[in-house]
């Protein structure tokens, strides 16, 4: 993933502390939403990437939550800075009332593919948002390249594994909707097989679906070695579906045993990856997942938080508050 992202996840100098961990579900997102439907990076922040914010609302709604409201008034505020060519900017706020682009997007690829996919996924009557995701799809078949057979985070950047990953899942998705498969049939037919995909991650990041849990690059050129990209990177293959089964939870319990302690206990990074806790819980790892929730109201308090994170939270309160309790045997 893109400098950027990295920078968001990794320095604290520009979060803010987080409100009180008692919000009703019909709250969803409050301490980061502004009245105009601009959901911010940190607690009422004076930046939006618009990544963070979809990667944010689409984690909630898959974990049970109606984010509809949310994810409509967010959509239609961003609307007005896609660009003519398809891409969205970083959008920073000017004033009280006026917000400006103020520079590139984090990862053009993912967030092409992620507005698409909210747009399908969640509001799929909004024919507006379906006009929008028309003109990310096309922008995203330009960041395709067939020599190393993957998607590059922006034109002429570097290309990650998470990306590129998520942009499988999402093409999976639209592609098995009958309605998203024929409203977006030209600009799918534009864009890469699943199969091709599937190669690039093998060829450009050395990916073994059957041999290390992770792949031999995070990106494409190689970064330093590290938890972010390097640990992180194979938790997206169960976020979207790439690992699962009997081979999935196996994995999953390797990358539970070589990272999960200093994970959980907040030690990994200056955040506490909610989407790793996302991925436990789809693994069947409720007590990995509900030990990560039950530690979230003091990284929130400490200013460790960030949307993505609240859009974890918000998830798993929901399913673990709507989930039938087991009898006892």
């Amino acid at each position: 993933m893109p400098a950027l992202r990295a920078a968001v996840f990794f320095f604290c100098c520009a979060c803010r502390p987080a409100a009180a961990d008692d919000l009703p579900a019909a709250q969803a997102f409050a301490d980061f939403a502004e009245p105009n439907g601009a959901l911010t990076v940190f607690p009422k922040g004076d930046y939006v990437e618009p990544y963070f914010a979809l990667k944010a609302l689409l984690a909630a709604h898959r974990l049970g939550v109606d984010i509809a409201p949310a994810a409509s008034a967010f959509g239609h505020w961003l609307l007005p800075f896609q660009q003519a060519d398809g891409p969205f900017p970083r959008i920073c706020r000017s004033s009280a009332a006026e917000w400006l682009a103020c520079g590139p997007a984090d990862a053009d690829d993912s967030l092409d593919a992620l507005w698409c996919l909210l747009a399908a996924e969640v509001l799929p009557a909004d024919e507006v948002l379906a006009a929008s995701c028309a003109r990310s799809l096309e922008h995203l078949a330009t960041l395709w390249n067939p020599a190393q057979q993957t998607f590059h985070a922006a034109a002429g950047s570097a290309a990650y594994f998470a990306d590129n990953v998520e942009v499988i899942g999402a093409l999976r998705h639209l592609r098995g909707s009958s309605a998203a498969s024929t409203r977006f049939a030209v600009q799918l037919a534009a864009l890469p097989s699943s199969a091709s995909m599937l190669k690039g991650l093998r060829l450009t990041y050395g990916y073994d679906p059957d041999g290390a849990l992770e792949p031999a690059r995070a990106s494409m050129p190689p970064t330093p070695y590290g938890f972010y990209p390097n640990a992180v990177a194979p938790v997206y293959l169960w976020l979207y579906d790439l690992r699962g089964g009997a081979s999935g939870v196996r994995y999953w319990r390797l990358w539970m045993e070589r990272y999960g302690a200093q994970w959980l206990a907040g030690a990994s990074d200056h955040y506490p990856w909610g989407l790793i806790a996302w991925a436990a819980y789809r693994n069947g790892d409720q007590a990995s997942a509900r030990r990560w929730l039950d530690n979230a109201a003091a990284w929130r308090a400490a200013g460790r938080w960030n949307i993505v994170e609240e859009g974890v939270r918000i998830g798993l309160r929901n399913t673990f508050k709507n989930r039938t309790p087991q009898p006892s045997s």
